[in-house]
């Protein structure tokens, strides 16, 4: 049994932000109490934001390639044994159908950085999608491209791109990241998104190796100072065939303290339930919502070409859900699934 740091959460609740050795000192000293208190003010901040409407995002992977070469990731360029695979615009039209037709109206394109799709593909495919399927919202999440690119996908209908900083430490950010990566460039995408209108989502994997607690500390504040509208954290989870394979899994317990800290902070954002959750812990999205978030992730592919994008491990509590099996559970949460 621990003291409940009822100062500091009553503080950060107020001001929506702490110094950082203050909330250093908030994360560090995590506890029974003061986890349950700050999940209480955040269940408190959803239901005052009206933010229990719970909206799905259907993930659609459009290709597993990528030219990039980072340690943390199963689709980095050097893993020999991951299945390549790039969907065809039929397929992912099939995809969005079968998501719409359960009420899915928000997309989520997923990828790793394949320049094989040109700018004009994503364009005319993006165009397409909105053109058939009414009132359908697109985020995309395919790493880092040109500025010219990034306009003509928001002209075509494109409105939110997920562009997470993974780490705002220079020297942590070269630790898990190819090498012709940088954290400035990464930095500059994310204002010139933000810049274009774009609604940026930013985000880290929490428990990657070398990774501090004055460097979370960090990122939460980097993420409030951007004026982040979606916010995606989640835990590391060691792949297969990476420098990190035999690396710890970052801890689920600190992934849903972080979210309720996020909410107090953000109290308008979109906090996403990644599905690294679920593979990290049984119903481990719903969980999630329970801390503070309020998008929740499902996969609308399925069978052999899901398998098939695997950034992680597949885990033994993993389960395929359905979609409706995945609504009962956030209604039987007392969550409301936003409707489209």
């Amino acid at each position: 049994m621990g003291e409940c740091m009822t100062g500091a959460v009553d503080k950060l609740l107020e001001r929506g932000v702490l110094p950082e050795q203050e909330l250093v000192e908030l994360l560090r000293f995590r506890n029974p109490e003061t986890t349950e208190y700050l999940k209480e003010k955040a269940a408190a901040i959803c239901r005052s934001q009206d933010k229990r409407n719970i909206r799905i995002w259907g993930r659609i992977p459009l290709t597993s390639y990528c030219k990039n070469d980072c340690n943390y990731c199963g689709l980095r360029r050097s893993n020999q044994f991951v299945p390549r695979f790039r969907l065809t615009e039929e397929e992912v039209l099939h995809y969005c159908e079968e998501g719409y037709r359960h009420g899915i109206r928000h997309i989520l394109l997923e990828g790793g950085t394949d320049l094989s799709y040109a700018e004009e593909d994503i364009a005319h495919l993006i165009g397409t999608i909105r053109r058939r399927f009414q009132n359908i919202e697109i985020i995309l999440a395919l790493g880092e491209h040109t500025d010219a690119a990034y306009r003509r996908w928001m002209s075509s209908g494109a409105g939110a791109y997920l562009m997470p900083q993974d780490s705002s430490d220079d020297l942590q950010f070269k630790r898990i990241h190819s090498s012709n990566l940088t954290l400035l460039r990464r930095k500059q995408h994310m204002w010139s998104l933000h810049n274009m209108g774009y609604q940026v989502g930013s985000g880290f994997l929490v428990g990657t190796p070398y990774q501090t607690i004055e460097q979370v500390a960090q990122e939460l504040l980097f993420m409030k100072q951007f004026g982040s509208q979606m916010i995606t954290v989640a835990p590391f989870l060691p792949a297969q065939h990476t420098p990190f394979a035999q690396e710890r899994s970052g801890n689920v317990g600190m992934v849903l303290y972080l979210i309720s800290v996020l909410r107090l902070m953000v109290p308008m954002g979109w906090i996403v339930a990644d599905l690294s959750m679920e593979e990290a812990q049984a119903e481990g999205r719903i969980q999630a919502l329970g801390a503070g978030a309020n998008i929740v992730v499902m996969d609308l592919v399925s069978g052999r070409d899901g398998k098939k994008y695997q950034v992680y491990n597949d885990r033994p509590g993993r389960r395929e859900r359905e979609e409706r099996l995945l609504v009962s559970q956030i209604r039987a949460a007392g969550f409301q699934v936003e409707q489209g």
